[in-house]
């Protein structure tokens, strides 16, 4: 890892992907994407969002589902205010359902 951050070195992922790659060549490794479930997402801060917002680009993106039962409120890490603590370009990408308890 590569300090405080807990953010793992580019290196270190550039080697991961390369074994990665070899193995689904090799016929060893087969990636499926996913869904990704995250409760109470108006904890995650702004450094959580931007990762999220990467990763959404990627041709293996999981589905993700996030919940929240906050209205207006700060988004972590920050002072600004938004929908469920969620950073407004991140909820442009996004397809809101309204549930009913």
């Amino acid at each position: 890892f590569a300090g405080d951050t807990g953010e793992i070195k580019s290196e270190t992922r550039e080697q991961i992907d390369a074994k990665v790659c070899e193995w689904r060549e090799e016929g060893k490794a087969e990636i499926i994407p996913g869904v990704l479930f995250i409760d109470e997402v108006h904890m995650l801060d702004i450094e959580c969002f931007s990762f999220l917002n990467r990763a959404m680009e990627n041709d293996m993106a999981p589905v993700i589902v996030m919940a929240s039962n906050k209205g207006i409120t700060t988004i972590r890490g920050t002072k600004y205010k938004a929908p469920h603590g969620i950073p407004h370009d991140l909820l442009d990408r996004m397809l809101i359902i309204s549930t009913k308890a």
